[in-house]
């Protein structure tokens, strides 16, 4: 998007029965806690937000609702159900 240094959260997959539960949002801000600790100033995701309900393998990059629950804001969109999203840490 611009010449930032960022972290990249790539993939948070959790395996069904983990589901539903808030834990992608915790993977989310421990990450970006863990990426702060490593130095990074800014952790970047691209989510996955649909209107309609898609099936867990679809949504392996996380949910866009999920991050914005860790703080994370969305920067960019480039495509109707993927949007960029940063957290400065």
């Amino acid at each position: 998007m611009d010449e930032q240094a960022v972290g990249s959260i790539t993939c948070l997959f959790l395996r069904k029965a983990a589901r539903r539960q808030g834990l992608m949002t915790e993977l989310a801000r421990g990450t970006a806690a863990w990426a702060k600790q490593q130095g990074a100033k800014i952790v970047e995701a691209y989510p996955t937000e649909n209107p309609r309900p898609l099936p867990g393998t679809f949504l392996w990059t996380g949910i866009a609702s999920g991050f914005a629950r860790a703080g994370f804001k969305e920067v960019a969109r480039r495509s109707q159900h993927r949007p960029m999203m940063r957290l400065k840490v």
